[in-house]
């Protein structure tokens, strides 16, 4: 949808198969100001009219309108919430098909190609996040983009985080995790500073925290356990390999 100033953003409404999702969105953004990410982009909680939503629905997907309808959690005074994001124009598709590739990039012994460095480093990066906030949805299909030049990944569509996880789930998460050893040392810096009342006073910096929480404080638990595994995983691999070798991204 486009905003009146021009600005287009995606909209993703609090919908009766994902109540929760347009809250998770909100919450990995704040997430990722604590870890100092510059590649999510901002999101916020917004509430909208049925008539304000149709009026700013893009252009190419009225032919979704009604589908759209039938399936958004509408209050009873004709509102509904949901998180706005930026929508970042020309980002492009298909690394979920190169995952191998990539991963590679990521191990001590790898080489990265001239001029991925940054896009090594966001990819690396990508796989600590989604395991910190319990991002299980990242490969099901056009949830993992780059920019045109292919030199940053852009991490958008975190509707299924910060949910509770089977087993199953949970391990795929952390053999993501376990398949990287190299890290951004300035994001372990800030994940090892990260705590719960960084947390609850960065959440609560959006406008619908206070009456609606994004998180609640068995989420907030729950992902500093994930927190604790990450950093102990980082740990033995510094102690096995260095730290100048595991800590290889700025």
């Amino acid at each position: 949808m486009r905003t009146e100033s021009g600005v287009t953003a995606g909209y993703k409404v609090k919908s009766l198969d994902l109540e929760y999702g347009y809250q998770s969105e909100i919450a990995a953004y704040r997430l990722s100001r604590l870890l100092l990410l510059d590649n999510v982009p901002p999101t916020i909680f917004r509430r909208a009219t049925r008539k304000e939503i149709k009026a700013r629905f893009h252009k190419e997907k009225l032919a979704r309108w009604s589908s759209v309808q039938s399936s958004t959690s509408w209050e009873d005074d004709g509102t509904v919430v949901g998180a706005a994001s930026y929508w970042i124009k020309g980002a492009r598709r298909g690394l979920e098909d190169q995952k191998g590739r990539w991963q590679a990039w990521l191990r001590i012994e790898g080489t990265v190609p001239p001029g991925k460095m940054k896009l090594a480093q966001d990819l690396s990066t990508m796989t600590l996040f989604d395991f910190l906030i319990g991002n299980w949805d990242r490969y099901s299909g056009g949830n993992l983009l780059t920019n045109r030049q292919r030199t940053r990944a852009l991490l958008m569509d975190h509707d299924h985080a910060f949910s509770g996880m089977n087993e199953a789930l949970y391990d795929r998460l952390l053999g993501d995790l376990t398949q990287t050893e190299r890290f951004s040392r300035g994001v372990v810096d800030q994940l090892v500073a990260l705590d719960r009342n960084a947390i609850r006073q960065e959440l609560a910096q959006d406008p619908s925290h206070s009456s609606e929480p994004l998180l609640t404080e068995s989420q907030i638990t729950a992902l500093l356990e994930r927190r604790a595994t990450i950093l102990s995983y980082i740990a033995a691999l510094v102690e096995e390999h260095g730290e100048d070798e595991v800590l290889f991204f700025p």
